[in-house]
């Protein structure tokens, strides 16, 4: 510590030296005599301040680190099995998966599973397509999703045998008996420990060892776990020989760590088979639909659009996601020792922690690696350990991604709810950038949460086995900490509304961490490239760089690697120059036109990832550069710059032919230019479509498909106009249902730019679902309301209007309300089914009558304000067709619509019912209005009744009829198949 004091003054001190030399040389004396020689040397300025900030950053978290590690104090296995002696609080350990070996799958999950807490359940979020398209996606995804049961299976021997010993000498000495525990009773309890240490020895054995994750999956998780067990067997055999007795007490909390140890269940999500749930292409969806679900119970129901879930009760549910304390992230290729989800609990379960929303230990590097790249790539990791525990001395710490504890209560804070289409999706870690838990951690500060490092090497997670892989994952870490960097205004913000002081050493740090990268690559490329006067250069440099490079080499050291592999640091961070600048520049591009950046994936070559073009032509031209500057400095003998332009061109060298390799730079590039040269065109394939008939008699013969040519979607349909129509699927009952849609009566002729505009419907879709008008008396639907839902989740009326523009308002009015009467022939018997009409189609009411009297059920025709002067209730519409008006808040508008037009029912919207239940004038009204429609036949219907305290207060003002979330939530016909629900009713659809 006295050290790294000495190296922060000595730093400081120079640098400031440095700069008074440089402004009285250059400003004072007047050795800048011209506009190029000013702007070089204040430009110089700030180049050495600028990676002087970031060296200092690095002095004052190892600081921190020391302060942490000083002070810290590791609690006794004893405490925490105290701690346990309590239920313990549900952890749900979430590990996402995108096509993954098995074998790294294996470990992560084994050791997530033989984690020593009493509550834990593993689930394998995987993540690859469904329908793979080659024979090893098709592998992989067959092997992720059999891993957990051949996992569960494996923890079934022992945990089964614990569980029965556990309940055996809880009745006989803990239940109460009388009886006290024995020698004997320690004697059992020690043969259990050395059966549970024989078990993982005998899975370690059975672990195929390939490379040194595999080693250390045996050595440090099962073999730790193992050893650590053997030990207390040993001592429980000791005790027993000596005649010992423990309490018995203590020998059930030593009974219960090997049910716990053993204990966990293990499963799998796959969000992809689900169209409810976000396929956006990154992790941090993965975990949100997950998280999304916790805490709800959910049926599985085919929707023309794909698989949904819907909420439902526990009784018919197909899955129940519990409600977990805690949130346990960890990334596939990651590893967690035994104790890290007790210990991270438990800290987390202390008074003094209640704020904390994360609690981790951020990775290490797997020991014993066998190649140079993940090597040194693994001493990277290493040091910024050692960052991130001296940024909690500070209050500045970040999530890091590949392991964390999370408290859900922090995460429902923080939630951000969006729609794709009427599917809902929360969003809990932000994806807008690829760095999405450093983001999330400033949402987190700005709802006054903290997090907090423990100070032990408790995970370790793998580093890029190759160049390629390593691009990839860099670019990634440098794109979004420029975006996240206005965020923590709102922090700071937040924290002055609350009274809480914002410290200077946290904004610095948290500054530099989501900055740095891009500052510093920009600093050094200038320096390298641009020619500085040579008088800029001077001794005092090196005091400045000097403590820096002698305190990482120390840390390097003390972390087990070479002191000299800070120069290799040095070189494999120039050759990673461009790959950062990327990522930045993403970040800039991003800020400017509000787009993400595109999820890339890159193609293999031969199980190793290429690199990017860019990023092997920019090191190599960095090494010609430096190499010719070498030349220069010689000729003109600036010795000052020769030094630095000849390290740099060894350094950056060495590490090209080390870390990259000249192979594997000849065969990236000549792939890059094959790619360029030759590209081959898939020919086009003609899709066929199926079209079915409907047959709903059980003596009808079966439905049967006719492949023709490709038919043209919807708008084209509208637009050109196909002789006798075509048939267009519909939602209704089994899915199979089809109306006709004409072809329009005068289609305009096509204009240079219609292709355009029919490309942009090519795969345009509608669907129906209804939502339930129930008896609020009884609970009991006696309707439904037809919505028709677009599956690019865009609104009905805005492609209304953009139909209505073209002058195909009425053909698509009238193709979704086909399809919406043909899907309502499934809807239960006697129900009614009520319909939006649109103000263009009440115009035609010839049409709008043809339409409706191929119903197979009662009609209500649903007209909104807009059509009250149209006289909605026409004789030109068939007998039985029942007409309701809209009316969004009750007034005397309501009273004049039902006496002047006699609707059959009155429908007021949210603005009525919206906290009803406090507003006692809307009561009367509504009081008053009720039995006013009843007497001239319209009956009043509540919508958008949300609470049980607003169907309530409705219910007493005499309404009859009900419609809203609450009540029940639109789904196509087949999930409205449900028992018959009491008073209280069901949830039918969450999202839909």
């Amino acid at each position: 510590m006295a050290i790294g004091r000495l190296a922060i003054v000595l730093t400081v001190s120079a640098w400031a030296v440095y700069v008074a030399f440089t402004i009285e040389q250059q400003f004072i004396e007047g050795k800048a005599d011209s506009a190029r020689l000013v702007i070089e040397a204040i430009v110089y300025l700030l180049l050495i301040t600028g990676l002087a900030t970031s060296a200092m950053a690095y002095l004052i978290t190892r600081i921190g680190f020391f302060y942490r590690s000083r002070a810290h104090t590791r609690a006794s296995r004893a405490v925490l099995d105290a701690f346990f002696d309590q239920p313990a609080a549900p952890v749900t350990v979430l590990v996402p998966s995108y096509q993954e070996d098995e074998r790294v799958i294996r470990t992560t999950l084994l050791s997530a599973a033989l984690q020593e807490y009493p509550a834990l359940h593993v689930v394998l979020l995987v993540d690859d397509p469904q329908n793979p398209t080659t024979n090893r996606a098709r592998a992989l995804l067959e092997d992720a999703r059999a891993l957990p049961g051949s996992i569960m299976a494996q923890l079934e021997v022992p945990a089964g045998r614990f569980r029965a010993a556990r309940d055996a000498f809880e009745r006989a000495v803990a239940g109460g008996t009388g009886r006290a525990a024995t020698a004997d009773d320690v004697r059992e309890l020690a043969g259990h420990y050395r059966f549970a240490v024989e078990w993982l020895h005998e899975l370690g054995a059975r672990h195929e060892t390939i490379d040194h994750t595999d080693v250390f999956f045996v050595d440090h998780v099962v073999g730790a776990l193992a050893a650590d067990l053997g030990t207390v067997g040993e001592a429980l055999a000791s005790a027993a020989d000596e005649g010992a007795v423990l309490a018995g007490d203590r020998l059930l909390q030593l009974y219960r760590r090997l049910t716990a140890t053993f204990g966990a269940r293990v499963s799998s999500f796959e969000r992809k088979r689900y169209r409810s749930l976000s396929h956006e292409p990154n992790k941090a969806m993965n975990l949100n639909s997950y998280i999304g679900l916790m805490g709800g119970s959910y049926r599985e129901v085919q929707t023309p659009v794909g698989l949904a879930l819907v909420r439902s009760t526990a009784r018919a549910a197909d899955l129940a996601v519990e409600e977990p304390e805690y949130v346990l992230t960890l990334d596939a290729d990651s590893m967690l020792l035994p104790e890290y989800a007790a210990r991270m609990v438990h800290l987390l379960s202390q008074s003094a922690h209640s704020r904390v929303a994360v609690a981790q230990t951020p990775y290490s590097s797997f020991p014993g690696s066998a190649t140079r790249l993940e090597r040194i790539s693994g001493a990277s990791t290493d040091l910024q350990h050692i960052v991130h525990q001296g940024m909690t001395q500070y209050d500045a710490t970040f999530w890091v991604g590949a392991n964390a504890v999370l408290r859900k209560r922090a995460l429902d804070d923080i939630v951000e709810v969006d729609y794709d289409g009427d599917f809902e999706i929360r969003r809990y870690i932000q994806d807008r950038t690829v760095i999405e838990d450093t983001e999330s951690t400033i949402d987190l500060g700005v709802h006054g949460w903290a997090l907090l490092n423990y100070p032990e090497r408790l995970a370790y997670s793998a580093t890029p086995p190759d160049f390629g892989s390593l691009c990839i994952q860099r670019q990634r870490w440098a794109n979004g900490g420029l975006l996240i960097l206005s965020k923590l205004r709102e922090q700071v913000r937040a924290r002055r509304a609350r009274g809480e002081r914002n410290r200077f050493g946290e904004l610095f740090l948290r500054v530099n961490y989501m900055a740095s990268i891009f500052w510093s690559s920009v600093c050094l490329v200038v320096m390298l490239f641009y020619p500085f006067n040579a008088e800029l250069l001077n001794p005092l440099l090196l005091l400045v760089s000097v403590p820096y490079f002698l305190t990482m080499a120390g840390d390097l050291r003390a972390t087990g690697y070479r002191r000299t592999d800070v120069l290799r640091i040095y070189g494999f961070n120039l050759i990673l120059l461009p790959v950062n600048l990327s990522g930045s520049f993403a970040s800039i591009l991003q800020l400017i036109t509000g787009e993400k950046s595109a999820f890339k994936r890159t193609p293999k070559v031969r199980d190793r990832t290429t690199a990017g073009a860019v990023f092997l032509l920019a090191p190599l031209a960095l090494i010609a550069f430096s190499a010719y500057t070498v030349v220069v400095d010689i000729q003109s003998q600036h010795w000052g710059h020769l030094v630095f332009a000849g390290l740099n061109t060894a350094l950056a060298t060495y590490a090209m032919v080390a870390f990259v390799g000249l192979g594997n730079t000849a065969v990236d590039l000549w792939v890059h230019l094959r790619d360029w040269l030759y590209r081959p065109v898939e020919p086009r394939r003609q899709a066929a479509v199926q079209v079915v008939r409907p047959s709903r008699s059980p003596g009808a013969a079966q439905p049967r498909s006719v492949a023709v040519p490709s038919v043209p979607d919807w708008a084209s349909v509208l637009h050109y106009g196909i002789p006798g129509g075509v048939a267009v699927p519909t939602a209704g009952g089994s899915g199979r249902d089809v109306v006709r849609v004409p072809a329009p009566r005068s289609a305009p002729p096509a204009e240079p730019d219609d292709s355009a505009v029919v490309a942009a419907f090519r795969d345009f879709i509608f669907f129906t679902v209804f939502q339930p008008i129930v008896d609020l008396a009884t609970g009991e639907p006696v309707g439904y309301e037809a919505l028709c839902r677009f599956a690019d989740g865009r609104a009905p009326q805005e492609r209304l209007d953009a139909a209505t523009d073209r002058g195909l308002g009425v053909d698509l009015d009238g193709a979704l309300l086909r399809a919406s009467l043909a899907a309502a022939a499934s809807l239960p018997e006697g129900a009614w089914v009520s319909v939006n009409v649109s103000p263009a189609l009440w115009s035609s009411p010839r049409e709008l009558a043809s339409i409706v009297s191929r119903s197979a059920c009662p009609v209500v025709l649903e007209s909104g304000p807009l059509a009250g002067d149209r006289n909605p209730s026409s004789h030109e519409l068939p007998i039985g067709v029942q007409v309701a008006l809209e009316n969004p808040l009750v007034g005397y508008d309501s009273f004049r619509w039902v006496e002047e037009h006699r609707p059959a029912f009155l429908k007021l919207g949210r603005e009525t019912t919206a906290g009803i239940e406090q507003d006692a004038a809307r009561r009367a009204l509504l009081g008053a209005l009720v039995p006013f429609a009843e007497e001239r036949g319209c009956r009043v219907v509540a919508s958008g009744v949300e609470t049980a305290a607003e169907r309530d207060a409705l219910r007493e003002a005499g309404v009859q009829l009900g419609q809203g979330f609450y009540l029940g939530l639109p789904a196509p016909a087949r999930a409205l198949e449900l028992p018959a629900r009491g008073a209280e009713p069901v949830e039918v659809a969450a999202g839909l």
